[in-house]
C-alpha cells in the first residue's frame, strides 16, 4: 500500500522504559507516522515521554488520555511537559471514557461529559497559550463547569514556538461536534462502522465547525480501525466477535449499537457478562454484527476498505483484534497487517 499514508500504531500497554523505547524506535524505523499511548487505566505520560526520548521525528499522542480523572490544569501541565519533551512532536487525545470507569474507578464527576469536555479543553488552551507566550501569570479560567483562579501563581513552562494540538476521541455525534467546534482533530472510535465513520460522524463533526465557521476539512481525522485480516472468512469473523462483545458489554454505548439495529444483542450481552468471561459473551455477537464493526476480510478486502475511508481520514491506526486472542497470534496478526499497510 502507500507509504505516504499516515499510519500510527499504540504503545505497548505495560512493559519496562526499555521494551516501550525499542517499541518506539522500530515504530519509527518501520514508517508509521506516530505512536499513541492509552491511558489502561494510569495515566499515558510516562510512556509517551520515553517514546519521545526514544525518537527524533516519531509523533506521539495520548490515545487516549482521560478527561475527567484529574484536574484539567493537571492535564495541561502534562501536556505542555510531554509537548516541551518531544520537541513539538506531541498531540494531547482526550476522552470521556466510560461513565463508570471514572465514577467507580476514580471517583471522580463525569456528568455533563460533553460540557465538562469544553471545558478540559479550554482550560488546556488557556494555560497552554500562557505557556507559548511565556507569560509571567495566568488570567483566571472562567467555564461553566471549572473555574480556576492563578493569584500568585508562577508559570515556570519552557518557552515554545506554537500551541499544543488537542484532539478529542468520539464514538457518538455530539462529541464529534464538539471536536468539530474547539478541537484540531477528531480520533474515530474502534468500532466506528464504515457508514457511521462517512455518514453520521462526519456529518456531526461538519456541524460543530459550522458553528464555529471553521472549515471541517481542517479538522484532523484520525481513524482507529479494528481489522481481522484472515483469508478464510469465517475465521476473521470469529476473531472480531470479542472484541465488538467487550465493547457492546458497556451499558453507556446502547445508543450506538441501537442505531445500528443490535441494540436487543446489545442487552444480551450486557447481561451475559454480568456472569460469563468475554470470551463466551462473543458468542452472542452474530456475524453481521461482528463484520459491521470490525474490518473483516482477506488482504483484497481490507485494502479495499481502507482506500475509501482514506478519502477523508488524514491519519489510521489499524490494529488487529485483541479481546479474546492469545498474545503470540496477536503479534503474528499486527505483524500481518504491517505488511499489508507499510509494506
Amino acid at each position: 500500500m502507500d507509504r505516504t499514508r499516515a499510519y500510527w500504531t499504540s504503545l505497548p500497554r505495560t512493559g519496562t522504559a526499555a521494551e516501550i523505547a525499542e517499541a518506539a524506535r522500530r515504530a519509527e524505523g518501520t514508517g508509521y507516522r506516530g505512536v499513541v499511548g492509552a491511558q489502561v487505566y494510569a495515566p499515558p505520560w510516562a510512556p509517551l515521554a520515553v517514546a519521545a526520548s526514544a525518537t527524533t521525528t516519531l509523533e506521539v499522542a495520548s490515545g487516549i488520555a482521560m478527561g475527567f480523572t484529574r484536574s484539567a490544569f493537571e492535564t495541561a501541565c502534562a501536556a505542555i511537559d510531554l509537548a516541551t519533551l518531544a520537541d513539538g512532536r506531541f498531540t494531547l487525545g482526550l476522552g470521556t471514557a466510560p461513565q463508570d470507569w471514572t465514577e467507580n474507578y476514580f471517583g471522580m464527576a463525569y456528568r455533563p461529559p460533553i460540557g465538562r469536555m469544553r471545558d478540559v479543553v479550554g482550560v488546556v488552551r488557556h494555560v497552554d497559550a500562557a505557556a507559548v507566550a511565556g507569560a509571567t501569570s495566568i488570567e483566571p479560567y472562567r467555564g461553566r463547569h471549572v473555574e480556576l483562579q492563578f493569584d500568585r501563581f508562577t508559570p515556570t513552562f519552557a518557552p515554545r514556538t506554537g500551541p499544543l494540538p488537542i484532539w478529542l476521541a468520539s464514538l457518538r455525534e455530539r462529541l464529534c461536534e464538539l471536536a468539530g467546534e474547539v478541537a484540531d482533530g477528531l480520533i474515530g472510535h474502534p468500532v466506528w462502522s464504515i457508514d457511521w465513520t462517512l455518514g453520521p460522524a462526519l456529518d456531526a463533526l461538519a456541524r460543530g465547525a459550522a458553528r464555529a465557521g471553521r472549515d471541517p476539512a481542517d479538522v484532523h481525522l484520525q481513524l482507529w480501525l479494528t481489522v481481522a485480516l484472515d483469508d478464510d472468512p469465517a475465521r476473521a469473523v470469529e476473531l472480531a466477535r470479542p472484541t465488538v462483545a467487550f465493547y457492546a458489554s458497556i451499558p453507556q454505548y446502547r445508543s450506538f449499537f441501537e442505531a445500528h439495529g443490535f441494540a436487543e444483542v446489545a442487552d444480551r450481552i450486557v447481561e451475559a457478562r454480568r456472569s460469563l468471561p468475554i470470551e463466551e459473551a462473543a458468542r452472542l455477537v452474530p456475524d453481521t454484527m461482528a463484520r459491521t464493526f470490525v474490518v473483516c476480510g482477506d488482504r483484497d478486502t481490507v485494502a479495499s476498505t481502507l482506500d475509501r475511508l482514506w478519502s477523508r481520514a488524514d491519519s489510521m491506526m489499524v490494529r488487529p483484534p485483541v479481546w479474546g486472542v492469545a498474545p503470540a497470534e496477536q503479534a503474528a496478526r499486527r505483524s500481518e497487517l504491517e505488511a499489508l499497510l507499510l509494506g
